[in-house]
C-alpha cells in the first residue's frame, strides 16, 4: 500500500479549500467522526492493497459515457478477472449490467439502496468524509457493513480513515487505485466535462448540463488526475471516448483496447 504523500499533497489540498471556500477544520471533524464509527472494525487497507496488488483495474465514473462503455465490458473478455472501482452512482450503472464493484467510493449522495445492496454481494465502501456530509455519515455509516467498509478524508488520516488523494469520487477511485497499487488502470465513464450523467445524482432521470460550480469540481478532477500521471507507477489508460482528453493520461478506442497492449 503507497498512501499519498502528505507533503506534496496538502497544497493541493490547500488550493482546494481556498477555491470552493471549504473548511480544513469541518473535514478534519468529519474524518474524526467517520474513524469513531469504524476504527475498529474497518476493512484493512492491508487486505484492499493484496486485492488490488499488481492487478487490472477498471474504474467507473458516472459520467454520460458510462451506459456505452459498461456494454463493451460485460461483452469483453479481456476484462475477466479485472478489478472493478465504482465512482458513487456508477454503482447503480453497473449493476444495471450485472456488474458488482470491488470497491465503490461514495460521500454518500448516491442511490444508497444500490450502493448498500452491492455492498451485500461483497462489495467494499469506501467511504469519504468531508465537511458538508456530517449529517449523511451520521445516517448511513451506522446501516452499513462496517467490516466491508474503509474510511477517506483529504484531511489527515485517522485510524481506518485513509488519505490516498483526490477530490470527486471519481479521481478519488482512480488515487485509490493507485495507492493501492494496481498495475494498469483503465478509466471509463470518465467524461469531466460540461454534461454530467444521470447517474451522478439519484434526482437524475437523463443528462444534464453541469453547473458552473460542478464543472469547476470537474477541472479539479481532471488537475488532479494530471498530476497523478506525473507519478504513478500505475499504467493508466482513458477509454472514456475519443472527445474525452485528461492531459497526461493517454486515450485509446475502447473497442480497440486489450490489457496487454503498451
Amino acid at each position: 500500500m503507497s498512501p499519498i504523500n502528505l507533503k506534496t499533497w496538502w497544497p493541493r489540498y490547500q488550493a482546494i479549500i481556498d477555491q470552493f471556500g471549504y473548511s480544513i477544520t469541518a473535514d478534519q471533524e468529519a474524518a474524526d467522526l467517520l474513524s469513531e464509527y469504524i476504527k475498529h472494525v474497518a476493512y484493512s487497507i492491508v487486505d484492499a492493497s493484496e486485492k488490488v496488488q499488481e492487478k487490472n483495474v477498471v474504474v467507473c465514473g458516472a459520467g454520460p459515457s458510462i451506459t456505452q462503455n459498461l456494454e463493451y465490458v460485460v461483452t469483453n473478455i479481456t476484462f475477466e478477472d479485472t478489478v472493478i472501482f465504482a465512482a458513487d452512482g456508477a454503482t447503480t450503472a453497473c449493476l444495471e449490467y450485472e456488474i458488482v464493484p470491488d470497491f465503490i467510493l461514495t460521500d454518500l449522495d448516491g442511490k444508497m439502496e444500490d450502493i448498500i445492496a452491492a455492498q451485500q454481494q461483497g462489495a467494499i465502501i469506501i467511504v469519504h468524509a468531508h465537511g458538508d456530509n456530517i449529517k449523511a455519515l451520521e445516517h448511513w455509516v451506522p446501516q452499513i457493513k462496517q467490516n466491508q467498509s474503509m474510511g477517506s478524508t483529504q484531511a489527515r488520516p485517522q485510524p481506518g480513515v485513509h488519505n490516498l488523494g483526490g477530490f470527486t469520487d471519481g479521481d478519488r477511485c482512480v488515487f485509490w487505485a493507485e495507492g493501492l497499487r494496481a498495475d494498469k488502470i483503465a478509466l471509463i465513464g470518465m467524461d469531466l466535462g460540461n454534461v454530467i450523467g444521470k447517474y451522478s445524482k439519484p434526482e437524475l432521470d437523463e443528462d444534464v448540463m453541469a453547473t458552473p460550480l460542478k464543472q469547476q469540481k470537474l477541472l479539479v478532477a481532471k488537475e488532479l488526475l494530471t498530476w497523478l500521471a506525473t507519478w504513478s507507477e500505475s499504467s493508466i489508460i482513458n477509454l472514456t471516448g475519443i472527445y474525452t482528453s485528461i492531459p497526461g493520461i493517454p486515450n485509446q478506442s475502447i473497442s480497440d483496447f486489450s490489457w496487454d497492449k503498451k
